[in-house]
């Protein structure tokens, strides 16, 4: 048996309502693009590739293939997450962008290795996207869930244009991406199949708290911890400034 990590990024560029497991997906590039299309459309083409060579080879009934979406959790060797565990543990007033009901999907990198293991435990073949939270979550209801992580008050500022953001350089902070052009449907990725098949989801707080403890122990070099949080171009060090710009307006 063969099982394949694939990626939600298959389905791009995201311009459908919904992406269920058997939704098409690009298999050659586009003749025109540019290059953040090119990057993106680039490695959506890869994994979707990727993902008829291993069942070309191993056969459908015996291949798994698994398409998470932005995944986190202790580990994370990307820090595109960090920002909220970091940002959430200080309080105060803090920049969440985007309209109240823009849509947000992640899944802890756990829940994912362990499901992927019962998959095969039970040769439960097939492809699945491996998708949370179990329920449409919206990036405030989500701020608000992982704030509950630390025992300090916090009061957010949706920042809800987004023609603002982007002057401001605030495309994305995962899991909340501009749902915008291509990637106007990224977090409307339809998960019925795998949690008909198993997959679970442990609590976003859990994550997110311990997320936070992996990131301040020695399992992290003080060094990068201090690169992050000190990158004067992260949104970490221009909130304020931000959040006074808006509230300016």
């Amino acid at each position: 048996m063969y099982v394949y990590t694939s990626s939600t990024g298959v389905f791009y560029p995201y311009i459908n309502s919904e992406f269920k497991k058997d939704s098409e997906v690009l298999l050659t590039m586009p003749e025109t693009t540019n290059e953040e299309e090119k990057l993106e459309y680039g490695y959506g083409v890869m994994k979707a590739n990727s993902e008829n060579a291993a069942i070309k080879q191993f056969g459908k009934e015996r291949t798994i293939v698994v398409r998470p979406t932005y995944m986190f959790g202790p580990a994370d060797r990307t820090d595109r997450f960090i920002h909220w565990p970091v940002r959430l543990s200080q309080g105060g007033e803090t920049l969440v962008p985007g309209k109240a009901n823009d849509p947000v999907q992640y899944v802890d990198v756990r829940d994912v290795a362990e499901w992927m293991i019962r998959l095969i435990e039970e040769k439960n073949v097939g492809t699945y996207n491996a998708v949370g939270p179990s329920k449409s979550q919206n990036i405030l209801t989500f701020v608000k869930e992982a704030q509950d992580s630390f025992d300090v008050e916090s009061t957010f500022v949706l920042i809800t244009d987004y023609e603002f953001l982007k002057d401001h350089n605030v495309h994305y902070i995962v899991p909340w991406i501009m749902p915008a052009g291509n990637n106007s449907g990224s977090a409307l990725i339809n998960n019925e199949k795998a949690l008909a098949n198993g997959l679970t989801f442990r609590p976003l707080t859990n994550s997110i708290k311990e997320t936070y403890s992996w990131w301040n122990s020695d399992a992290v070099s003080q060094e990068r911890r201090d690169n992050f949080t000190g990158n004067p171009k992260s949104i970490l060090a221009r909130e304020k400034e931000i959040i006074k710009e808006w509230k300016s307006r």
